[in-house]
């Protein structure tokens, strides 16, 4: 089948040199000119992750290897779930100022602060990897937002709420203003990143 359709693409470039052929004296071929489609300027991952790294550093001041560290880890994280970025990114300042180690009173781990016991069957990882517990991160987050699905800007503020306080908690009175807080703190680092 493949061979026939090379054979097909042959005759008809053939076809198309013979029919452009000219005569003046000697016979000549002309050279069929075919313009190739540009090519759209679109960044190499390897320039897409500095730009982003160096957005994180002036935005976080945060050392350039730890911004280029980190970029990688949440522009692949943020592609896998379909979220932003920068909201991934505002969520790790947030959960553990870009530190790979952090570790919480209740036992969560990691740049995403990510409890074990709660969410080490979902994600499957090993948190104690900052890649891996990013990616856990944003699979959570990502879930939340599935769940809350009202609209764009509602659905990513009811998943911080609930990332935060969980998912029954986020309208909870009890819990209600730590919820606002973090939420507020997520906008505060997301304008960081706007206007860095």
């Amino acid at each position: 089948m493949c061979g026939l359709a090379l054979l097909a693409l042959a005759a008809a470039c053939a076809f198309a040199v013979a029919s452009t052929a000219t005569r003046t004296g000697e016979e000549r071929r002309a050279l069929l000119a075919v313009p190739l489609p540009e090519r759209a300027s679109r960044a190499t991952w390897a320039e897409e992750r500095d730009a982003f790294a160096a957005h994180l550093a002036r935005a976080f001041r945060l050392e350039p290897s730890v911004a280029g560290e980190f970029a990688g880890w949440i522009l692949d994280a943020s592609t896998r779930q379909a979220l932003r970025p920068e909201l991934l990114a505002s969520l790790v300042m947030t959960e553990s100022s870009f530190r790979k180690n952090a570790r919480s009173a209740t036992g969560a781990v990691g740049p995403g602060q990510v409890r074990p016991d709660l969410w080490g069957a979902w994600c499957r990882a090993n948190l104690a990897d900052p890649a891996e517990n990013i990616d856990c991160a944003a699979s959570i987050l990502a879930h939340y937002v599935e769940v809350c699905a009202q609209s764009t800007t509602a659905a990513e503020a009811c998943a911080l709420r609930s990332y935060n306080v969980g998912y029954r908690n986020r309208n909870n009175p009890v819990y209600v203003a730590a919820a606002e807080r973090y939420l507020a703190k997520i906008q505060r680092y997301l304008a960081n990143l706007r206007n860095a």
